[in-house]
């Protein structure tokens, strides 16, 4: 983190991984966003690591854009998908069938740091 820069951070996980590798995939290059992949410990016996989860620093004007790729996901992706947030103690959860409802709740993570 570059000192003087606004950031928020917060913990995505999904459902499955190919869920989590689309928000990733979403995520990287974007400005003001810097993601990145956590992989679950290598269990005995089994190749490589999975990917547990991802977490996404926002500068203040990327939490809108962070929050338009999760809602433009979900909703592409249909009811199947679900997201869940954590940023500190809070944890929040998305589906395609709540996700206008809970994004103004997700901002609401993020809030502190605007």
């Amino acid at each position: 983190m570059v000192a003087g820069e606004n950031r928020a951070a917060v913990e995505i996980r999904a459902g499955t991984t190919e869920d989590l590798d689309a928000v990733y995939n979403e995520l990287r290059g974007v400005a003001g966003v810097r993601v990145q992949a956590v992989s679950a410990p290598g269990v005995p016996g089994e190749q490589g690591s999975t990917l547990e989860f991802i977490t996404a620093a926002c500068s203040g004007g990327a939490i809108t854009i962070l929050l338009q790729i999760v809602k433009t996901l979900v909703e592409s992706r249909g009811s199947q998908i679900t997201l869940k947030f954590r940023r500190g103690g809070s944890r929040l959860e998305v589906t395609a069938k709540n996700v206008d409802e809970i994004l103004p709740l997700l901002e609401n993570l993020f809030d502190d740091e605007s």
